[in-house]
């Protein structure tokens, strides 16, 4: 359709659609469909949004006509003779483009429902001679006539079969649903030899169809080849098959767990095993496969176009959609193989305490994401997994099945094909390809030539997949846990949080690299592995390096957590519950932790305890209690190997002990002073504000925290001195050594301070902006609960031993003290060590919207690039918004939540144990700033409604504002 007169023919048949009633379906007119446009570009031009819609909604019936007929001219082109041929392969692409092009827009509608349940998926009827030989060039079973005699009444009917005339007596067959054989078709254009695949495949084969691997590497070892023209032909039809899986893009957060995806539900339960296999390993390999370096040659990507991005993204895309596929009947929120790897029973008597649930009214607050499951470890930290059973190859793993269909447990065949992977040469083709890509952006980044390496755009969808083979794979999962591989991944986890941790539109990948080390850091392994130095430090792009350092992998990810929580201002507030959980979780492993990395730990701890940020949030003090089991777990299993934070604690007695007193009196009355203070600078001084990065609620400002030159000085300062100050120096007269000393475990002395304080009533008001009053029922709550019996039986028994080595030897190091430290025992002394708990990432509801909204709006985002298949339509999943710049019409997305109220407002009505609780009164407001990729904040209001701001951008600094789903 290169001539302008051939464009404008199609155009004026476009209008005909929806200017004209009732065109016969026998009319020349529908042969243009698939004749006249020359390129996907022609179909997404000249058929506009509001030309489909208008069909759709003024004549259906020619809507439907269309699609009949381009169906049927699919299944005959593929089934005719001559194919492949250069006419026979155009209107093949040009029909699955107009397909790809309506699909979309018929999702959309709800109006359309009870249309496409009937169209699409009502089974079949047509008419056969009893001895009439039923072999169907094309016409004979896919033609438009014979697809019309559905709904014919087989009752009528079945009585005849049993007659003996020969030749005359028709019978009728039910063929089954439109939309079965559709997406069968679809598949089968996957692998169809002279269009995807290449055409000698068909040389030895009776049929054009064959289900093999596109790529080397997961179940295949010989290469087919390929070329341009079958990978751009790929690429068209992975385009087809997303756009008719793409109806949850269409479904509210509310309803989207409770509605069904036929589409999708179709392909994971009855596609058969040799095809599912096929499509699965083809998708996984070329998206593994994919090297965006090329020859490694500067700038190539510069003088060369790269259209295998493409189609590595679809089938990224493609992939995860179909793993993501959980069935409404069978939407668990539990890992797939949590329970398999318990190393003991779950305390179910501290579920509820242990679950660490934040508080509902804190923004995207982790329990509308996640849950936690705990789990009790043996008391001395050792591994007591059980072994891993040793599994057959991936095509072999399945039971022997009638037909190769799936076991009756499974929901999702090509999960339940990915957790068959077992072999180690697969993990490491796996592992490596899934780095090449996750650490291209830091490659290109860290380059002596700017812009010389290309810097691709799908490391989001492959950290999704990176995450999902975790969830499902618990054989992956320990092969990186037994090799290296899992500190590479740290450190991407760890690149992309701080490269991000301030840009509001990549706040859902900051959160899923959350979620992942807190998954991570489940297994003791990973924490044993943490121990190691970190020799390539100086290789990283500058933006991630820490000046001066030297220390292991548990001290560079320290002191990332440290930087994402004090350098964000508030804006990772909703993550710090797994940052927290992160490093409890690995604390009973750690040895070695350097001064910075301890110093840094202390005064984390220090600014959680500030009634600043203690009473802002209801659920602050979680933070604060699983800091102190973090604390609790070193001194008790990791005593000796620590002495630098044994240090840190001892010369910061006061940020312990006036916890161990805290009351909300004290609390309030410290908040008001520091606000009267703040008043008197503003009046004195001009306005100064200070270089130091922060630690912030999402409402309310705390203290500064330090920044890295300080902490570093800090813990050096001469003992001596560090001794006759920060160990001595109290705000009031203190408990004698002796007596705090004898402190049982979980004994405070608040009590002495609660008297002396009950004449000074001082009425509880809002700390922070959400509105949350702190009371004393709530402080006591949680206060008396806090494990801070160790940590003050530690401080009463070595600070004074301390204080007598510097007064009587005088010394000015550090090392008499820490050597001291390494040498110094406390068994006897300290209470029995704790149970260590290991708490889990767990999928909650919330938290599987939040992953398919997350999902959904990458594909809606990375489609605007290329086509933009769905762009016009209204989506529900997240929220689309126009937006106008430089003249022209993009479309921005940011955060991709969704509405999750319905979800929420379910999730509020129970409170079951290791599941963390949701408030029913939550409304979602998200304003976020899109710019090439989606994101997921939130911020928490305490109404019963939800407003989901969610915006896509293909252009830059576009903000998106709020209407509800």
């Amino acid at each position: 359709m290169g001539a302008t007169e051939s464009k404008l023919t199609f155009r004026k048949g476009v209008f005909r659609l929806f200017e004209e009633r009732n065109i016969r379906a026998s009319d020349e007119y529908w042969s243009q469909f698939w004749l006249l446009p020359e390129s996907a570009e022609d179909v997404f031009s000249l058929v506009g949004a509001q030309d489909i819609r208008r069909v759709r909604d003024h004549a259906r019936e020619n809507l439907e006509t269309l699609i009949h007929k381009v169906i049927d001219r699919l299944f005959r082109t593929i089934e005719a003779p001559d194919f492949p041929s250069q006419n026979s392969t155009l209107q093949l692409l040009n029909c699955i483009r107009i397909l790809t092009r309506l699909i979309p827009f018929i999702f959309e509608s709800e109006e359309m429902a009870d249309w496409e349940e009937k169209f699409f998926w009502t089974p079949q009827t047509r008419k056969l001679k009893k001895n009439r030989k039923t072999e169907t060039g094309g016409e004979s079973q896919n033609s438009l006539e014979q697809n019309e005699a559905a709904n014919e009444n087989l009752a009528k009917e079945s009585g005849q079969e049993s007659q003996t005339q020969d030749t005359d007596i028709e019978r009728i067959e039910t063929i089954p649903p439109l939309g079965e054989r559709l997406l069968s078709t679809i598949i089968d254009l996957l692998f169809l030899a002279g269009f995807t695949l290449p055409a000698n495949l068909a040389n030895d084969s009776s049929s054009r169809i064959i289900y093999v691997n596109w790529e080397t590497g997961v179940g295949s070892t010989l290469p087919i080849g390929s070329s341009k023209e079958n990978d751009s032909n790929k690429t068209e039809t992975l385009r087809l098959l997303l756009a008719f899986i793409s109806k949850s893009m269409y479904m509210s957060g509310a309803t989207y767990m409770g509605k069904e995806n036929k589409w999708i539900k179709h392909l994971v339960l009855k596609t058969e095993r040799k095809v599912v296999l096929a499509l699965l390993c083809s998708l996984l390999n070329t998206a593994v496969k994919y090297n965006p370096a090329g020859w490694g040659v500067p700038y190539n990507h510069v003088v060369f176009a790269d259209s295998r991005e493409v189609l590595v993204t679809l089938c990224l895309q493609v992939l995860l959609v179909l793993l993501d596929y959980r069935s409404p009947s069978n939407r668990v929120t539990t890992n797939d193989f949590t329970r398999q790897q318990r190393v003991s029973s779950v305390d179910t008597t501290r579920s509820e305490k242990e679950s660490i649930p934040l508080s509902p009214t804190t923004p995207t607050s982790i329990n509308n994401l996640a849950s936690n499951e705990v789990t009790r470890v043996d008391n001395t930290p050792q591994d007591s997994a059980p072994a891993v059973d040793a599994a057959t190859t991936i095509t072999s793993s399945a039971p022997s099945t009638q037909k190769g269909h799936l076991p009756s447990h499974v929901d999702n065949a090509f999960r339940y094909y990915t957790s068959k992977l077992h072999r180690p040469q697969d993990f490491q083709f796996l592992m490596d390809g899934i780095y090449r890509i996750l650490s291209n952006p830091m490659q290109a980044s860290n380059t002596y030539l700017p812009g010389s390496t290309k810097q691709i755009q799908c490391h989001q969808e492959m950290m999704m997949l990176c995450w999902k083979f975790l969830e499902t794979n618990k054989r992956f999962r320990n092969y990186l846990l037994d090799t290296d591989k899992v500190l590479d991944l740290l450190i991407i986890l760890l690149y992309y949080s701080i490269e991000n941790k301030q840009d509001s539109a990549q706040l859902g990948l900051v959160r899923m690299c959350a979620f992942i080390l807190q998954t991570l850091s489940g297994d003791r392994d990973f924490g044993v592995k943490l121990n190691k130095v970190f020799e390539n430090h100086g290789s990283l792009p500058g933006n991630v390096r820490i000046h001066a350092f030297h220390g292991t992998y548990a001290d560079y990810m320290i002191s990332s957590i440290y930087a994402l929580i004090a350098t964000t201002r508030g804006m990772l507030h909703s993550l710090y519950p797994a940052y927290i959980l992160t490093i409890t979780n690995v604390s009973p492993y750690l040895k070695n932790l350097s001064v910075v990395s301890s110093t840094k730990l202390v005064h984390l701890f220090s600014q959680f305890t500030s009634p600043g940020f203690l009473l802002s949030e209801e659920g602050n003090h979680r933070l604060v209690e699983h800091m102190l089991e973090a604390f609790n777990n070193i001194v008790q299993y990791q005593f000796a190997d620590n002495p630098h934070l044994i240090y840190a604690i001892l010369r910061s007695p006061k940020c312990f002990e006036n916890l161990s007193e805290f009351t909300l009196a004290r609390g309030l009355d410290e908040i008001k002073k520091k606000e009267k203070r703040k008043k008197q600078v503003r009046i004195v001084t001009t306005e100064k504000t200070s270089e130091q990065p922060e630690i912030k609620s999402s409402q309310e400002e705390s203290r500064p925290l330090m920044s890295d030159s300080e902490i570093s000085l800090n813990a050096n300062v001469n003992v001596s001195q560090n001794s006759q100050t920060e160990l001595t120096d109290q705000d009031s007269e203190p408990l004698s050594e002796k007596a705090r000393g004898k402190l049982p475990e979980g004994v405070t002395v608040a009590s002495r301070r609660r008297s002396n304080e009950s004449n000074n009533v001082i009425t509880p008001f809002a700390v922070g902006k959400s509105g949350f009053v702190p009371t004393e029922d709530w402080v006591s709550s949680w206060h008396s609960h806090l494990p801070l019996g160790t940590i003050l039986i530690l401080l009463g028994e070595l600070i004074p031993k301390i204080e007598d080595i510097c007064i009587s030897q005088s010394i000015n190091s550090d090392q008499p003290v820490l050597e001291f430290l390494r040498k110094a025992t406390m068994v006897g002394i300290l209470p029995p060590p704790q149970s260590i708990l290991i708490r889990k990432f767990q999928w909650s509801e919330a938290s599987v919207v939040w992953f398919s909204s997350l999902l959904w709006g990458q594909i809606y985002l990375a489609s605007s690039n290329y086509l933009g298949v769905f762009n016009g339509t209204h989506v529900k999943l997240f929220l689309v918004k126009p937006s106008t710049k430089e003249g022209r019409l993009k479309n921005a997305l940011g955060n991709a939540v969704g509405g999750v109220q319905g979800v929420i407002d379910r999730l509020s009505t129970t409170n079951t144990t290791n599941t963390t609780n949701t408030n029913t009164n939550t409304n979602t407001n998200t304003n976020t700033n899109m710019n090439m990729n989606t994101s997921t904040d939130t911020s928490t209001d305490t109404n019963t409604s939800t407003d989901t701001n969610t915006s896509t951008n293909t252009n830059t600094n576009t903000t998106a504002t709020t209407p509800s789903s």
